[in-house]
């Protein structure tokens, strides 16, 4: 019965991956929204398709239920509401590769962190991890051809943080584990994300908006409302540090979306950082 149930959250993981990685898709393909703008409608389209949901799993909206909890799942909100804006401006700044990567570099800090709160074993190889997840950051941002102050580097330092702050969400969602449901978690990540980028919602004209909803909308429902249900559906059944193991399916299905769809071809510097980073994250999650 358990081994089922962790395959289960295995298979949940799979789908979140591949759901999360479509975004890059999605967002590249917007035209004439800034990022945060963009954020706030994936967070919107989230919180519709998730609230449909409702009918067949109320105890989202039961929340006396949980009300013990709320705190919890409010700073989970803002720190998911960081993520998404992180790893959009990533996007827009820097390669699908380079995206991907960085924000898959939490397993580094779940590793670090998880044992000090969440009592999980420590993981073994923590310290080489670190150091080659850093030496991989550097490589991957070409240091030779980039400067300081441009989008590219802005794109990566923004992609970095994502790493962090989705470790955190990761940490917390764990943390959650017995109290509330995945789709609880995720239903009040993307209602405060969506409340948080609420100023941005307007910055772009209407008719902008409207032309760009055949990829906002699957960008909420995909990319972020059913990525995230899969994830946190997933800790529920699984340990955080195996999670991130399984997840690193996200950035290589990142890269070969930003191979195939937009002719991103990484150079050899930024592949040897790109397998430094898999490395690093194979290996503080073992």
């Amino acid at each position: 019965m358990q081994r089922s149930a962790e395959w289960q959250g295995i298979g949940l993981i799979i789908i979140g991956a591949f759901c999360f990685s479509s975004a890059i898709l999605f967002v590249r393909l917007t035209d004439g929204l800034g990022a945060l703008t963009i954020a706030f409608y994936r967070a919107l389209f989230a919180f519709i398709f998730l609230a449909l949901l409702l009918p067949k799993y109320p105890e989202a909206a039961q929340v006396a239920k949980y009300r013990t909890a709320i705190p919890i799942l409010a700073a989970l909100g803002l720190i998911v509401a960081l993520t998404v804006a992180l790893y959009t401006y990533s996007i827009k700044h820097t390669t699908a590769a380079n995206a991907a990567l960085l924000v898959n570099s939490s397993p580094l800090y779940v590793a670090v962190l998880g044992p000090l709160l969440l009592k999980e074993k420590p993981a073994q190889y923590t310290a080489i991890s670190l150091i080659l997840a850093v030496i991989g950051i550097v490589l991957l941002s070409d240091p030779q051809h980039l400067e300081v102050g441009s989008e590219s580097w802005d794109g990566i330092m923004a992609g970095a943080l994502s790493g962090f702050t989705y470790a955190w969400a990761m940490l917390i969602g764990r943390k959650l584990r017995g109290r509330v449901t995945g789709l609880t978690q995720t239903l009040w990540s993307v209602g405060i994300t969506m409340l948080v980028l609420t100023p941005w919602a307007f910055a772009a004209p209407g008719h902008r908006v409207v032309e760009n909803l055949p990829y906002l909308i699957p960008l909420g429902i995909f990319s972020l409302g059913l990525s995230y249900l899969c994830y946190f559906s997933g800790l529920q059944r699984i340990p955080a540090q195996v999670v991130s193991v399984v997840a690193l399916f996200e950035p290589v299905a990142g890269i070969l979306i930003g191979l195939i769809a937009f002719g991103e071809v990484p150079g050899l510097l930024g592949v040897f950082g790109g397998l430094l980073i898999l490395v690093s994250i194979y290996l503080i999650s073992r």
